[in-house]
């Protein structure tokens, strides 16, 4: 039985879907780099995490910081109402994302052990998890936040904190997320196996120790004998 604890956003889903959505809303015929402008405006996001995560800011605040921000590097004219609005649409289509199908069907019919640690407000994230149908697969026990545990990845202690409340040898998880920082170093550093899904192709590392790229091949890898992975490491 392998013990796997995963992220939540563009792991358990593609997190740019419901920005996407929103594009071509408002923004249906900007002349940028997509992935580009998405990369950017997740880091805007970032800038603001910490305030988000004490309580300074709203999810609402931090959206439209996120869109404002990002349009005003690339030169677009975006008015803050139009922002406003941008964000209220992208809340709508959080509230009608998909889990990855290669997902559902290992969740549906594994027995391993599964957990989640995910970074955010903790009414926030586990309602995205609840759209997901999370709950249907994982221990509501083996679900944590950050907002609930009072830190975040890549802090090794979120990790640790985890695994406290589980009564787990942190060693024996492999933690499954696609951040290279938050993810794979915080992961790393707290003593688990590393597996990143990097979905959108962005910065990997040594701290990986294996590297995915969509939900299928998660699955199949996951799939593998440990014994077999163990070798892959080891080649």
């Amino acid at each position: 039985m392998k013990k796997l604890m995963f992220d939540c956003d563009d792991t358990l889903y593609d997190l740019s879907w419901p920005f996407r959505k929103c594009m071509e809303e408002f923004l249906p015929y900007v002349d940028v780099d997509m992935n580009q402008f998405y990369a950017d405006y997740r880091k805007f996001g970032d800038r603001i995490f910490d305030k988000l995560q004490q309580g300074k800011i709203t999810i609402d605040e931090s959206g439209v910081y996120r869109i404002e921000k990002a349009c005003e590097k690339y030169g677009i004219e975006f008015s803050h109402s139009k922002a406003v609005e941008f964000q209220s649409r992208y809340k709508y289509y959080q509230h009608h994302i998909e889990m990855d199908a290669p997902l559902i069907d290992y969740f549906t019919n594994c027995e391993d052990e599964l957990a989640i640690l995910t970074n955010g407000e903790d009414a926030h994230q586990r309602m995205k998890l609840e759209v997901l149908h999370v709950f249907d697969y994982f221990k509501a026990s083996h679900v944590f936040t950050s907002g609930q545990l009072g830190v975040a990845k890549p802090d090794v202690n979120a990790f640790k904190k985890c695994m406290e409340a589980m009564q787990e040898d942190i060693t024996e998880w492999y933690y499954v997320g696609d951040n290279y920082i938050n993810d794979m170093q915080g992961a790393k550093s707290a003593g688990m196996k590393t597996i990143h899904f990097n979905r959108h192709h962005q910065v990997s590392g040594p701290l990986a120790d294996h590297v995915v790229y969509s939900a299928k091949e998660l699955v199949e890898f996951i799939k593998k004998d440990w014994i077999e992975l163990a070798m892959l490491r080891m080649s």
